[in-house]
């Protein structure tokens, strides 16, 4: 009786056939993606069967763990597969890169190690590196450089990738490393920070007009925090580079154009909700910012998310 070949012996005997099932067995385990492929403005990225690395270059609030973390500059971001997160940008970003692998792929890694030692990918924490122009530049040449590979039509790339992708993941451990060496002068500055945002983004989305946004000010989140609000507005300057009154102005317009967009809440309505006594002060307001009123706001042409 003759013997029955498997699939993996008949490839074998031809090793064109065999490398090309390899390529295609490999793609289903890594992507690299482009920010300009995900059209969403604001989306839920998570995957429980993929890691991910982000190189992300703008303005934005990542909520992760229950936590919202205001990025505005360039940062890498490792993400365990275990933990659910969420991106809303504040503004258009520069070019931003992800790539996703699961276990399977990290198998090819040379060191497997530096998973299981590493605290990039540890599922109670997510690292976010906050990266300097030089850094920034130096990923996105990595990044960049994946993105052809995995474009190209080489029989042995995905080997390739894996060195780059070890490569990512040392600099984040060096990253990560100088960052924990600093981390003691800001600790006092971070938890303020962080609670400041966390109060901010709580308030949001407003669906009903009984939900309306009661902190306003830097005064009223100073208050809330039992801090003064100049010890705020100092923390908040440290650690992000802006005004505590620019992040809140910048919150409460991306809401504002989210329901002048998606609601049917009329103007006055909407003014209320967002925390202003008179539509008049909101309608100044929003044109001091965005250089239009809310109605031709309203009238343009759709908000792209």
């Amino acid at each position: 009786m003759q013997k029955i070949q498997s699939l993996k012996e008949l490839l074998l005997t031809n090793k064109a056939c065999y490398e090309e099932y390899l390529l295609l067995t490999e793609a289903n385990h890594f992507n690299i993606v482009h920010q300009s492929e995900i059209c969403e403005h604001t989306r839920p990225m998570h995957r429980n069967d993929f890691y991910k690395i982000s190189l992300v270059e703008g303005n934005g609030i990542l909520q992760i763990n229950g936590k919202n973390l205001q990025i505005d500059g360039s940062v890498l971001i490792f993400y365990n597969p275990t933990v659910p997160y969420y991106w809303h940008a504040l503004s258009e970003t520069k070019p931003s890169y992800s790539c996703f692998f699961d276990s399977h792929f990290q198998s090819k890694i040379l060191n497997v190690n530096y998973f299981k030692e590493s605290p990039l990918f540890i599922s109670y924490v997510n690292p976010m590196c906050v990266l300097n122009e030089k850094q920034a530049v130096q990923l996105r040449a990595i990044f960049e450089t994946m993105r052809e590979e995995l474009q190209s039509d080489y029989h042995h790339k995905y080997d390739t990738l894996a060195t780059y992708l070890e490569l990512i993941i040392q600099k984040g451990y060096q990253y990560f490393n100088a960052t924990k060496r600093t981390s003691a002068n800001t600790s006092a500055a971070t938890r303020i920070v962080s609670n400041f945002l966390n109060l901010l983004e709580q308030q949001f989305p407003v669906d009903v007009a009984e939900n309306k946004v009661l902190l306003k000010t830097p005064k009223d989140f100073a208050a809330e925090l039992s801090v003064h609000v100049n010890h705020l507005n100092l923390s908040v300057k440290e650690m992000i580079g802006k005004k505590t009154s620019e992040i809140i102005a910048a919150r409460l317009i991306s809401e504002a154009k989210a329901l002048l967009k998606h609601s049917h809440a009329d103007v006055a309505e909407i003014a209320y909700m967002l925390g202003f006594e008179y539509p008049s002060n909101f309608n100044a307001f929003f044109k001091r910012h965005t250089r239009e009123t809310p109605n031709t706001f309203r009238n343009s042409k759709p908000l792209k998310f």
